[in-house]
């Protein structure tokens, strides 16, 4: 691929390659001993993601402040209250985070002057934060957050609002996130090439045509840059 720019999700994508935030936390909490069916556990995240649009206070959460909110959130909707099962959640859902995003800063360290790089990513106005947290703001030349822009993936217009910052021509960028329906879908509509990063899984794929590479891992966007 000829690529001036590579512009990143972030969740499921450079804090967890290929494993959407759902999925995790429900896995956390079999973990804890709390078995919840996915439609159950859905209803709560979803409840709980909402409850985050809704809070202008979590624009300014750290990544641990806002899982934090999310777990007691999950709980909440659920009708939990369990200190210990929240603790142990928040606990190893960072630890994973911490060192998914470390790779994740490696890998973009290794992009570095080959290419521009970026985040989009639908978040609650507090991704630039957290990415500067992790170390990653002297690598990205930039960061569009959803709730800092008022517009969401999949629409073609948040890809749009970072290509115009990088001046890029979406024909030469590359979007590498986890979800199909708002990642690649939403790419594909802004006109930019995707990379589908699915993870260990292989997931069912409706309208294959719009991938264009699918990655096991991240580290393997890097031979995509001549």
């Amino acid at each position: 691929m000829q690529l001036r720019a590579i512009l990143f999700d972030y969740g499921g994508t450079l804090d967890g390659p290929g494993s959407h935030w759902l999925p995790r936390f429900l896995q956390l909490y079999s973990a804890a001993g709390v078995e919840l069916s996915f439609e159950r556990f859905r209803e709560a995240f979803d409840y709980a993601t909402r409850c985050g649009y809704r809070d202008p206070t979590v624009a300014r959460f750290d990544l641990q402040t806002l899982v934090e909110f999310h777990v007691a959130r999950q709980l909440e909707h659920l009708g939990l209250a369990a200190p210990a099962v929240a603790a142990q959640v928040v606990g190893a859902f960072m630890h994973a985070s911490r060192t998914a995003l470390a790779d994740s800063r490696t890998v973009l360290g290794h992009l570095y002057g080959r290419v521009a790089l970026g985040v989009v990513s639908n978040f609650y106005g507090n991704v630039a934060r957290i990415l500067d947290d992790a170390g990653f703001a002297p690598l990205l030349d930039t960061i569009v957050d959803s709730a800092c822009v008022g517009v969401s993936k999949p629409d073609p217009k948040i890809f749009a609002l970072a290509l115009e910052q990088l001046a890029c021509d979406p024909a030469e960028a590359l979007y590498v996130g986890d979800s199909f329906e708002k990642d690649v879908v939403g790419a594909h509509g802004a006109g930019l090439r995707s990379a589908w990063l699915v993870g260990a899984a292989t997931p069912p794929c409706r309208t294959p045509e719009l991938v264009d590479v699918r990655l096991r891992t991240l580290a393997e966007v890097e031979a995509l840059v001549a």
